[in-house]
């Protein structure tokens, strides 16, 4: 099972990529995710993300992610096979 398949919630987020430059370099827990975004607690505050801005990485991970390619619901991306790239 790959990151992509996985749930996301509890894992260290660090987005890597934006087309909003403020964005990149932010990090935290996840603690919800939705269809189009992701929310992550950094430094005691909540951080609402669009997916289809950032590209991220999961807990220090060398895997980047695009949110754009992730857009769905958590539950049915845990169920869909990605071609790897």
């Amino acid at each position: 099972m790959t990151e992509m398949n996985t749930t996301w919630i509890g894992q260290m987020l660090t987005v890597v990529g934006s087309t909003d430059p403020t964005l990149v370099g932010r990090s935290g827990n996840v603690i919800d995710e939705t269809q189009k975004t992701l929310t992550i607690l950094e430094n005691g505050q909540e951080r609402v993300f669009g997916k289809a801005a950032i590209q991220f990485t999961l807990n220090d991970g060398i895997t980047v992610l695009s949110g754009l390619s992730l857009r769905q619901r958590p539950e049915d991306r845990m169920s869909r096979n990605y071609k790897e790239a």
